[in-house]
């Protein structure tokens, strides 16, 4: 009997308790499992150290700190390497693509035009999971320029 490996683990840094509750909708509609998310930079980088997930969705805005603080601190501490980091804000500019590039997320979504187009990337690798396959963190987690 074959084992079933276990769902997508996905952790949440977002401080809008709205969009909280969106996102771990479409974590549970697509098989994954939400292992915490928290609105506040620091909590969000001990609980990802602790918990290893496999997705990490961060907000730029938070209530203290920002997603720019998570990003760089899980770079510099080599914090989560292997999760995919997704940026999903309201300030979705250039400049704070490009720097969230540089700090290592591996998506960049505008969270008022683009929060679908995040929701069917959580399908996607949630997908991916359950198949068995090694999560595609540069070919599947690329957004175009």
């Amino acid at each position: 009997m074959s084992k079933m490996p276990k769902p997508l683990q996905v952790y949440v840094v977002e401080d809008s308790p709205i969009i909280q509750r969106l996102l771990a909708s479409a974590i549970n509609a697509a098989g994954a499992e939400m292992v915490g998310s928290s609105g506040d930079a620091r909590a969000a980088i001990a609980d990802v150290f602790a918990l290893q997930p496999d997705l990490i969705l961060i907000d730029i805005g938070l209530a203290s700190g920002s997603g720019f603080d998570v990003l760089e601190t899980l770079q510099i501490d080599s914090l989560a390497p292997e999760a995919v980091k997704v940026v999903l804000t309201n300030h979705a500019n250039t400049e704070y693509q490009n720097l969230s590039r540089r700090l290592g997320a591996d998506r960049f979504f505008d969270k008022s035009s683009e929060t679908w187009e995040a929701v069917a990337l959580i399908h996607g690798l949630a997908a991916e999971r359950r198949s068995g396959t090694a999560l595609r963190r540069q070919s599947s987690a690329r957004s175009p320029a």
